[in-house]
């Protein structure tokens, strides 16, 4: 009778035992998800963000285009730039940036910023697009201090390290070569081009070449691509100071996409 009564308990044990391991492993799971998995957002040159951009442009008003000849500025109607931005993935107009850095207790992640803050125009005159600044103007001009991540002690710490966005509140790049397209189907089918052009970044400028990808879809100009490596020492930007931090790689990835409409 002891015998079978020890059974009984020893087969107990085992059942609770194993309730317990089944419970634990969502437990676990969840834990992952919130505190080690990266969910750092897609990159613009993912089959991710091209998805998402192609759903922006088709739930907006179509827009009439005549010709292509005359003034494109950014439409900042198309797609909306929230929280999705900052952890999935972005369908409105945006540039930010990508770098890696050694989280204590969490290990690596990818910490990506971004800002709806862009300015930008081009003309176009036949087949060439002239991506120069109106009245000196750089082509593109970020707001740095509008840069937001998915921390919000990291957007406080930017503002006084790194790039310092209280001190320099723009970034620009400005391309002073056109760019060539032979017929308003190529533009169409978008094509892929590198560029050369002055980057200024934490006060500092360099001439960076970086590969941008245009297309038309009949109503709207599209250009996104990212340049990398941008090496954080060429523009004297200084890693940041934190005791979650380990460490932050020397290098990052300067990325946007950009929709434009016509003027006029």
């Amino acid at each position: 009778m002891q015998e079978s009564g020890n059974l009984k308990m020893k087969k107990s044990r085992i059942k609770w035992i194993s309730i317990g391991v089944i419970l634990l492993i969502p437990i676990a799971v969840t834990a992952w998800v919130l505190f080690f998995r990266d969910n750092s957002p897609a990159s613009v040159n993912s089959q991710t963000a091209e998805k998402a951009r192609q759903e922006a442009l088709s739930e907006v008003e179509p827009v009439i285009v005549d010709s292509l000849d005359g003034t494109w500025t950014i439409d900042t109607e198309i797609g909306v730039f929230d929280q999705k931005c900052l952890t999935e993935v972005c369908n409105s107009s945006f540039a930010g940036f990508r770098i890696d850095e050694e989280l204590v207790g969490i290990g690596g992640k990818t910490v990506v910023g971004r800002t709806p803050g862009i300015q930008s125009q081009f003309t176009i005159e036949g087949s060439t697009i002239f991506l120069a600044g109106q009245e000196g103007n750089p082509t593109i001009v970020v707001d740095m201090a509008g840069l937001t991540t998915d921390d919000a002690g990291r957007n406080n710490a930017i503002k006084r390290q790194a790039i310092e966005t209280e001190k320099y509140p723009e970034a620009y790049f400005d391309i002073k070569q056109p760019i060539d397209f032979n017929t308003e189907s190529d533009l169409q089918a978008g094509f892929e081009i590198e560029v050369r052009g002055d980057l200024t970044i934490h006060g500092v400028t360099r001439e960076e070449r970086i590969v941008l990808n245009v297309s038309f879809d009949g109503s709207r100009i599209l250009v996104y691509g990212e340049l990398s490596p941008i090496i954080l020492a060429d523009y004297e930007i200084d890693k940041p100071r934190s005791a979650v931090v380990l460490s932050v790689e020397g290098e990052a990835v300067m990325e946007f996409q950009l929709y434009f409409k016509k003027l006029g």
